[in-house]
């Protein structure tokens, strides 16, 4: 009995449902401490329930997927507002590109916040997140074969199901279940919409973009809106917790965005949904604070 004494550490890993990692350690003591070559995973750095390095490439992973999303769709919508065929395939095309290379960016995101070796790889892959993956890169993949075609409205519908899909890879709310998917779905979109339409309108300005911006950016604002309050409990989580400071970061930067909307000063209204968007692929890998 005598081997069995001393330093035990238990580490533990999970894959949510709605396909945020999460792992950690603790240690406990069977008669006198003794040396443990793991001892150092229950003292390890961790940002809600990642590591500093999974929590970054998730965050990363995140910003070139929205990033690809805004290009390849909102400045497709742009094209049909404006009625232009053609002019914005590099644009577009550029953004599949970031859609198709967010997607082993996110997986290798998933095995940074668990752990690199063969079993949990398997195991990320056979998950809901391997699902969604394999689903969003077929779904880039089929956008990239119809762009030449130079249809639009095809195209759009593919965004759309992109968009479904991260409704499905979001945080869950409690209650909501495939409400709060939509309604994520729908910031997604009209975040998409807004962000490349402004891209779109700084390479071919059209007076028609400020009531397609009005539109887009009232939807995202008031879909994150309620989203935020569904995520967090106002107001003390704000500045207590990460979740919370990312969020209030975003407020302050929409603000900024709308302002430079109202005055209609569109290259200051892209660097704010730059730095939004940077904002937006943080809150969505950290815990929520609710």
């Amino acid at each position: 009995m005598s081997g069995e004494l001393g330093t035990y550490i238990v580490s533990w890993q999970v894959l949510a449902a709605d396909t945020h990692p999460s792992r950690g350690a603790f240690g406990f003591v069977v008669g006198q401490p003794s040396a443990n070559p793991y001892s150092g995973l229950a003292g390890a750095p961790e940002i809600g329930t990642a590591a500093p390095l999974g929590l970054a490439l998730q965050a990363l992973a995140r910003w070139v997927h929205f990033a690809g999303f805004a290009l390849a769709f909102g400045a497709v919508a742009y094209g049909v507002l404006t009625k232009r065929d053609q002019g914005f395939n590099r644009v577009i095309g550029t953004g599949i590109a970031l859609l198709v290379a967010a997607e082993p960016l996110a997986l290798l995101s998933q095995l940074a916040s668990l752990s690199f070796d063969g079993d949990t790889a398997i195991a990320v892959l056979g998950s809901s997140f391997g699902r969604l993956l394999g689903l969003r890169l077929g779904a880039a993949l089929l956008a990239w074969t119809l762009l030449a075609t130079g249809r639009a409205w095809p195209l759009l519908a593919i965004g759309g199901v992109i968009a479904l899909l991260d409704g499905g890879s979001a945080h869950a709310i409690p209650g909501l279940a495939g409400a709060g998917q939509l309604l994520v779905a729908v910031h997604v979109s009209a975040m998409g919409m807004w962000v490349g339409g402004l891209v779109a309108y700084v390479i071919a300005p059209d007076p028609r973009f400020a009531r397609y911006a009005a539109a887009t950016l009232g939807m995202a604002v008031a879909s994150g809106l309620l989203l935020a309050l569904a995520h967090t409990a106002f107001p003390a989580a704000l500045v207590t917790t990460d979740y919370g400071r990312a969020l209030l970061l975003k407020v302050v930067v929409v603000a900024v965005a709308l302002v430079a909307a109202v005055i209609r000063r569109r290259r200051l209204e892209l660097v704010a949904a730059i730095f939004i968007v940077a904002a937006a692929t943080l809150l969505a890998a950290l815990p929520p604070s609710r």
